[in-house]
Parts: C-alpha cells; structure tokens; sequence
C-alpha cells in the first residue's frame, strides 16, 4: 500500500529534489569529480563510492564532504561507457576495490552506491564475491527494474527495465539472472535505503531486496538522497558500524 504524505511533504520534496537535481547536473557533475580523500587517523573501513545512470563522481559532491568531516577515506568510481552493459562495469568496480585495498591497507571496504550503481555493485558481489567487502549500502536502486527506463537510452536501461504494469510486471531478463545467480552470503551484506516516494524508482517497491537489511524513508526523491543530512548520517553510522 502507498505510504501518505502531507501536501506540505510533497511541495518540500519536489523543491528538494529540483534543487538536487540541478546542483548535480549545472554544478557538481560537470564541474566537481573527484578521485579520492584519504585520512590517516580514520576509524572506520574504507569507502568506494558508485553512482548511478548517466552521473559521474561529482553526484558525491555532498555526501563526501560529510564524509571527509568524519574523516573517512573514500574513493569515488567514474563509470564508463555511459550506456553500456551493466556487466561490464564490475570490471571496474573489482578494479577499484583492489585499489583502494592496496592504498589502504586494509582487508575490506564498504560500497555505497546510488540507483544503478546498486546493481553494479551487485553484479561485482556475484562475480568476485563478498571477502574483500565488508557492506554494500545501496541508495535508491531499481532491484527489480523500473519502469522510467523504458524511456532512456543505453544498454544499461534495457538491464534496468520493469517490465509491464505497475504492480503485475516483472524485472528484465537482466535483472531475473542477476537475482538467480546470487549467493545469500551476497544479499546479507547489502543494506537497501530507498525511499516510498522516489521519483524515478516505479514501482517503489523494486528497492527492497529480498535477504537485504532493507531501510525505507518517506518524502525524499531519488536525486536528493545522497544530499539529505539524515541520509548521510545513517550512511556514516553504517559505514562506521561495519568495521569488524
């Protein structure tokens, strides 16, 4: 069932997601990528940061700068071709993974991952398994497909696809496979924050992971999540939290 908001929730989530949306396109993305923040004195695991359909690095641009205030080294992922196949951005993730271990020093990360890049960081856990990771905190991603990306282009919106009506379609054959060649051990390092009313996630529904730690929100769009403090902070307890 549809979880209600007030006409007042709505109206600051469309102002927060338009703000969002144009403070990752007009500013950070084109103009505020970055690499990597490391910090010496940290307390926590490493983090490798993903992001999702058609952004890049500078889609972090807020929830890095809470980060390097906490003092965690993060790294983030430019993941390219744009509209490529989803499989071949695990690839990369396996790279960077690797990466950040050796610069590190430590024995695992934790990835956090918006929209797509849930997938991908899925698709990375089913090819070179969970022993290198210790959580995958996924913000807004389309498990089981949605439906906006019937109207996008790339092969990576073909994988992403839900197919049929809102509540009686189904996941593309991508995302079927995905989900079938999954081990449990996988699923169970995976924390899913989504929100009930994500505006590009359709149906809502698809961002909770069967086997995950599932985390649902009210009144935050897609775009803004990794811009909302409150994200941020359950973000950087998680991340905090998973230190063995």
């Amino acid at each position: 069932n549809p979880v209600e908001i007030s006409w007042l929730q709505i109206g600051t989530l469309f102002l927060r997601e338009f703000r969002a949306t144009m403070l990752c396109s007009s500013w950070a993305m084109p103009f505020l990528r970055f690499d990597q923040f490391s910090y010496p004195d940290t307390t926590s695991l490493p983090v490798l940061l993903i992001h999702g359909y058609g952004c890049n690095s500078g889609y972090w641009r807020w929830m890095s700068l809470e980060l390097r205030q906490a003092h965690i080294t993060h790294y983030a992922l430019d993941m390219e071709p744009v509209f490529g196949s989803i499989d071949e951005y695990a690839p990369l993730v396996h790279a960077a993974v690797q990466r950040v271990l050796a610069e590190t020093g430590q024995k695992k990360i934790v990835i956090v991952a918006h929209s797509m890049g849930g997938l991908a960081a899925r698709a990375y856990l089913r090819d070179h398994g969970c022993d290198r990771v210790a959580r995958v905190i996924t913000l807004g991603s389309p498990h089981h497909g949605t439906a906006i990306a019937n109207f996008g282009i790339g092969i990576n919106c073909g994988e992403m696809n839900w197919l049929g009506r809102y509540e009686e379609g189904r996941s593309s054959e991508w995302l079927q496979k995905l989900a079938a060649t999954e081990e449990a051990d996988a699923l169970s390092h995976i924390v899913s924050i989504y929100s009930h009313h994500d505006n590009i996630i359709s149906p809502q529904s698809s961002a909770h992971l069967d086997g995950a730690w599932n985390i649902p929100v009210i009144g935050i769009g897609h775009v803004a999540l990794a811009l909302e403090p409150s994200i941020q902070k359950m973000v950087i307890d998680l991340i905090h939290n998973a230190r063995e």
